[in-house]
């Protein structure tokens, strides 16, 4: 099931998996370009998906009011409240990118990792506790997708 909170934009040219949800006020623009997004991925409320084909992975939340312009971010990432990712950037698998961190356009940020900063730097590598806050964000956000199609959350 996808769900589309009624008050999302949503581009022409974007291709959704299978248990994706995307939240009230969040843009996902196509102008200039596709935008591709992975099974079990959540991207919350004002959220701004743009840029040149932008691909999200599997297992991603991306948090209230990021901002992903025309990157690649892997499967099982966790995007934090305000994070940015911009042009060219590319996120890898099993990454943490905190709350507000900014990564400038090109990076390549290497799997297993933590990112904190503007500009965003490697902190360190995952520890367990890091891989099952990812799980358990994405987790959550599959248990609030509505049962049936047109149905509300209740959670």
């Amino acid at each position: 099931m996808i769900y589309i909170h009624p008050k999302a934009e949503i581009g022409d040219k974007v291709e959704l998996g299978d248990n994706v949800s995307i939240w009230a006020f969040a843009v996902i623009r196509t102008d200039e370009g596709a935008v591709k997004i992975g099974n079990n991925t959540n991207i919350q409320e004002h959220v701004v998906i743009h840029g040149a084909n932008v691909e999200i992975g599997e297992n991603v939340t991306v948090g209230h009011s990021a901002v992903i312009h025309g990157a690649r971010i892997g499967n099982n990432v966790l995007i934090g409240i305000n994070s940015i990712i911009l042009d060219n950037a590319e996120i890898g698998d099993w990454v943490v990118v905190a709350a507000g961190a900014v990564i400038p356009p090109g990076v390549k940020i290497p799997s297993n990792s933590l990112v904190m900063g503007v500009p965003g730097k490697v902190k360190r590598s995952l520890t367990e506790d890091d891989r099952r806050l990812i799980t358990s964000s994405y987790q959550e956000y599959l248990r609030r997708l509505p049962k049936t199609p047109g149905e509300r959350s209740s959670k």
